[in-house]
């Protein structure tokens, strides 16, 4: 059985023949190789191949979907120094958004000014959203699946993550976000259910693609999504895009990367197939097995090595083995469950933890 078969069946639900592990270094990659500080025995590799030369299986995002804008709505971009501004000017309003890099040295681009700053913002980036148009392009995917080969899998992404998380996350940042969420409740779910809408439209579009597993990036944390907010408006938002994926035969992935204790026992009234990069201890108090109670039978998990753990201030080599002997230990193989990052590979990593991990998983 390749990777791609293992790994397949196992999304599916279905018995796979053994354990499979599918690290996320993309950070990692991307950094180290803008600062030139790649290891030599990685040196000018793809990432595909890296995952190769480990003996990983390889979990690629690609996408299906190109997105246009209306030419009512007019976009500028203003380059001054390691800031970019970018305007959107609209028949009801503009908006601009600010990015910067670190200054730190990842060099990482972040979004330090989100583009809803006022109530006033939110009619503007509803026009945005309802005048952005979705076409399919499954090139990018069937390009990535070629290079994938069977080594592993490629996933594409919606173009909107949970509104909630959306509008809090990506429009104004959460201390913003949940003021204006208290204070013109009607206004933010008004534009909520614009993302739906719109999500539920890409979606329909994705079902009939080529890919095989969709993800959300939703990034949820019970801290920003507590249960009361989640029961409300994740479950049925879930479950409407459920049921258009699962009519294309797609399987459903959420990426929850942060505090998920209680929030994961609503999954099975959510349509979720796969939850991925949990955070676990010591970075939370959750546990794989845990987790694995509490999503029940009909999903899977993924995730699972703690990303603090990657470093050298996260604990000795050793103490990586000994987590991981552990945790493989208290998992179920070939069913259930893939080992994962919580949630990725930082850029400061030692990178040779992430072959001992492959090793003491192709081991089994």
């Amino acid at each position: 059985m390749t990777k791609r078969e293992n790994v397949t069946r196992i999304y599916k639900k279905q018995k796979g023949e053994r354990l499979p592990f599918m690290p996320n270094f993309d950070h990692w990659l991307g950094v180290n190789n803008a600062r030139g500080t790649m290891p030599a025995a990685y040196r000018g590799m793809s990432r595909n191949d890296i995952v190769r030369a480990v003996g990983g299986t390889i979990w690629a995002r690609t996408y299906v979907l190109n997105h246009e804008m209306d030419p009512e709505i007019k976009v500028s971009v203003e380059k001054t120094g390691d800031r970019i501004i970018t305007r959107y000017r609209t028949p009801v309003g503009e908006v601009y958004t600010m990015q910067q890099y670190a200054p730190d040295f990842t060099r990482a681009l972040f979004l330090k000014e989100h583009w809803i700053k006022t109530v006033n913002d939110i009619k503007v980036v509803k026009f945005i959203t309802e005048h952005t148009t979705y076409t399919l392009d499954p090139e990018p995917f069937i390009k990535s699946e070629e290079d994938v080969g069977d080594d592993g899998i490629s996933l594409v992404g919606l173009p909107y993550c949970f509104p909630y998380i959306n509008f809090g996350k990506n429009d104004c940042g959460w201390e913003r976000g949940i003021y204006l969420f208290a204070d013109y409740r009607e206004q933010v779910e008004d534009l909520m259910e614009v993302y739906t809408r719109k999500t539920e439209e890409a979606a329909r579009l994705i079902a009939q693609s080529p890919a095989f597993v969709v993800n959300s990036g939703d990034n949820m944390d019970e801290w920003t999504t507590p249960p009361n907010v989640f029961k409300k408006y994740a479950i049925p938002y879930y479950n409407r895009i459920a049921e258009i994926l699962h009519g294309g035969g797609k399987i459903y992935k959420v990426h929850w990367c942060g505090r998920t204790e209680h929030l994961l026992s609503f999954v099975p009234e959510c349509g979720i197939d796969i939850v991925e990069a949990l955070t676990v201890k010591p970075m939370s108090t959750l546990t794989i097995p845990d987790a694995l109670d509490m999503v029940g039978d009909n999903v899977v998990v993924q995730g699972g090595i703690p990303s603090v753990m990657m470093c050298q201030q996260g604990g000795s080599r050793d103490d990586l083995k000994r987590y991981v002997e552990e945790l493989l230990n208290s998992v179920p193989h070939g069913y259930r469950y893939v080992v994962g990052m919580s949630d990725n590979v930082p850029p400061d990593a030692d990178f040779p933890r992430v072959k001992i991990i492959a090793d003491m998983v192709n081991s089994l």
